[in-house]
């Protein structure tokens, strides 16, 4: 199921529809909720989620009666979550809101095994909510090797492993070995959050999309957001309408 939001403004009553087609009132009202925004580094839209895309999301889980609501990110950069979450804005623009704010890198996790026997790790309180909605941001830019490649919402899992497990020193700012076969981490990375802890809803903004790289990427006006309970069907949706090629990893999941 997938729905592609023209107006920003039609955000709210097309996710409202969608909370009752899916049956997930019960899972929000009085239950924990993790949203997990792509806020990797302390710049504004698009190099990260809208807040003003975030916000209309809180507010909706507001009015269902949300017993506890937490933004949850591992930074990728040299600031940690928090100090993004405060560099974007995102804490101003959620202040009349009760949120929990948290540095997915500090939390404990847990090591999980796939069929290929290759193992990754991923915070434990993914396991811990009762419902899990991605928010990713969209980019398209260069993969290690040159070739396109789109950051979107299998992509967006890259900042739930613990930093530590995967930095080549304490000073890099990066998951280092993720990047030593860009493509292959981010099928793993996906592989082991769908076999630990599933994501409910993927919300991905495209008010904005990022054409580049978070050092120098270029915002180009978008204005869709695309809503989908399977993060493969949005990034190739976001593919199908953009009439862009099949990135690596997106090749191997579909077999293409």
């Amino acid at each position: 199921m997938i729905t592609v939001i023209e107006d920003i403004r039609e955000l709210k009553s097309q996710l409202q529809e969608w909370i009752l087609k899916k049956n997930l009132v019960e899972q929000i009202q009085n239950k924990k909720v993790l949203l997990k925004p792509n806020m990797g580094y302390p710049k504004p839209a698009p190099f990260t989620t809208s807040t003003e895309v975030i916000r209309k999301i809180v507010e909706i889980l507001s009015d269902l009666n949300a017993q506890q609501i937490m933004i949850g990110e591992g930074s990728t950069s040299h600031s940690n979550a928090l100090e993004n979450y405060e560099a974007t804005g995102l804490i101003e623009e959620l202040k009349d809101f009760n949120i929990d704010y948290i540095d997915l890198n500090k939390l404990e996790s847990i090591e999980v095994k796939l069929p290929s026997k290759v193992s990754h790790f991923l915070p434990k309180i993914l396991n811990q909510v009762d419902i899990r909605i991605s928010l990713p941001v969209i980019k398209f830019y260069e993969d290690d090797e040159g070739k396109f490649f789109l950051s979107n919402a299998i992509k967006n899992f890259f900042g739930l492993p613990p930093k530590e497990k995967y930095q080549a020193s304490s000073e890099s700012a990066k998951r280092d070995s993720l990047h030593d076969d860009l493509h292959k981490s981010v099928i793993e990375i996906y592989q082991s959050v769908e076999k630990y802890a599933p994501f409910d809803l993927y919300i991905c903004d495209g008010t904005k999309v990022l054409l580049g790289e978070a050092a120098n990427g270029k915002p180009k006006q978008w204005g869709k957001i695309i809503i989908s309970d399977n993060a493969l069907e949005a990034d190739l949706k976001v593919l199908e309408i953009h009439n862009k090629p099949l990135p690596k990893y997106l090749q191997l999941l579909t077999q293409k």
